[in-house]
């Protein structure tokens, strides 16, 4: 009776462990797939992305304009010190925005969880 325990308990084991080998490359999307569901990324998820190259862009493009413009050395860092506030102003801006569109979409989460539990 304890050998049949030991061996159904090892043979247990033995596939836990080939389980867990099979499923070492297996994304969370694979699983939901199989079931016929999918994540979605927030919408912050996919908006970060592309208002760091823009920015990174708008800095890369600036940068290269005020270089490339025939100037005096204290001009250059003039116009270079303006242009980075101008940049520190816009990104701002945009964090602002993209904070409101997020409190936006917890509080309408959060008003439309609370009517539904109601």
């Amino acid at each position: 009776m304890n050998l049949n325990k030991t061996l159904w308990t090892l043979g247990s084991l033995i596939g836990a462990q080939q389980a867990a080998k099979a499923v070492r490359g297996v994304e969370w999307n694979d699983i939901l797939g199989v079931i016929g569901l999918e994540r979605r990324p927030s919408a912050f998820g996919r908006a970060l992305p592309a208002l760091g190259l823009i920015a990174v862009s708008a800095a890369i493009g600036a940068a290269a304009a005020l270089l490339l413009a025939p100037s005096s050395g204290e001009q250059l860092r003039n116009r270079l010190s303006d242009g980075l506030d101008d940049v520190k102003h816009r990104l701002d801006d945009v964090k602002g925005r993209v904070n409101e569109k997020i409190n936006e979409k917890v509080s309408s989460y959060e008003h439309h969880t609370s009517n539904s539990t109601s």
